[in-house]
């Protein structure tokens, strides 16, 4: 079973809630954080937690966090980030800026509905 939310962190407040913005204006549940803790995923979904992380700086800690084991189960998608170093987090999902909504949603939607590997 897939999750049924996305848990979006905000690292940049204001890309962050317009994802959010976004997101729920194409029908799907999100929530916005401002740093990602334990508590704020679902250990008893059966899916592992669909996460995008908006960020338009040149260091993403969260994806940094998820490369190091930090942050298991969950399934990363990075928005905007110049963080070079993401292009070799392999299963990482990175997605540029400026912002296309059409393929972002399609990820969305593809975060929540498939099978948990």
């Amino acid at each position: 079973m897939a999750p049924s939310e996305i848990v979006v962190v905000a690292e940049t407040p204001s890309l962050g809630r317009s994802l959010v913005d976004l997101l729920r204006a194409e029908g799907l549940t999100c929530r916005l954080v401002h740093d990602l803790r334990a508590v704020d995923l679902d250990p008893d979904a059966a899916g592992p937690p669909a996460v995008f992380v908006a960020c338009n700086e040149s260091y993403c800690a969260t994806a940094r966090r998820w490369a190091r084991g930090e942050l298991p189960r969950v399934r990363l998608a990075v928005v905007g980030s110049r963080d070079p170093e993401l292009a070799t987090i392999p299963g990482l999902r990175v997605v540029p800026l400026p912002l296309r909504p059409g393929p972002l949603v399609a990820l969305a939607r593809e975060m929540l509905t498939a099978e948990p590997a």
